[in-house]
């Protein structure tokens, strides 16, 4: 059983991972299976101390079907390139006020083998100001005066993995379990050795 001390200390690092994690525009699910006709979710968080009034979503190569959920109080367009396949996704007139987040769903389709989407998102506040969300996530974050880490401006874009198989990949054919079932008869041979020896003792 777990003591209260970890529990209490499995809480705040949950609370603590989870505080960083939502610190971000943020494109999920992380993993799609090929070809799939999958819901999105871009979760929009308002840090700084104004509302944030628009968003634009580039939209990754080889998406398709790309449709926007209706959001009450927002203005949705779906850009288009010349073969009818969207590019671009924006969100205007409405708000998310300083400190709330909200979230923002569309559907599409994803291509039909495996690769990486990257979802690259422009933040517009208030003022005019935009961080845009398109750094590649290795890339070290800028630091502020303070040393800390600072997302004023620019912050790591989110990924899907499109995949062939998004459950658990089976053992390949032909696949021999002869070292399991050797360790599986060694174990049962100690237990009954172990048991005559206890039995002799009685």
């Amino acid at each position: 059983m777990r003591t209260p001390t970890t529990v209490v200390l499995s809480g705040a690092l949950f609370l603590a991972t989870a505080g960083i994690a939502s610190a971000h525009v943020v494109v999920k699910p992380a993993q799609a299976g090929v070809a799939a006709y999958q819901t999105f979710d871009m979760g929009v968080p308002s840090e700084k101390p104004i509302a944030t009034v628009a968003l634009k979503l580039m939209v990754p190569t080889g998406v398709n079907a790309v449709t926007p959920n209706v959001k009450p109080g927002w203005k949705v367009i779906v850009k288009k390139d010349a073969d009818g396949h969207a590019t671009e996704i924006f969100w205007t007139g409405s708000s998310i006020p300083a400190g709330q987040r909200d979230d923002f769903l569309f559907s599409a389709q994803v291509p039909a083998s495996a690769t990486t989407l990257e979802w690259k998102a422009y933040q517009t506040y208030a003022d005019g100001s935009v961080v845009s969300w398109d750094q590649d996530p290795s890339v070290e974050q800028p630091k502020d005066a303070n040393g800390k880490a600072d997302f004023s401006r620019v912050g790591p874009y989110s990924k899907t993995q499109v995949v062939n198989d998004i459950g658990a990949a089976p053992a390949p054919a032909g696949a021999s379990n002869t070292p399991l079932l050797v360790v599986s008869i060694a174990a049962l041979a100690l237990s009954v050795f172990n048991f005559v020896q206890i039995r002799r003792k009685e």
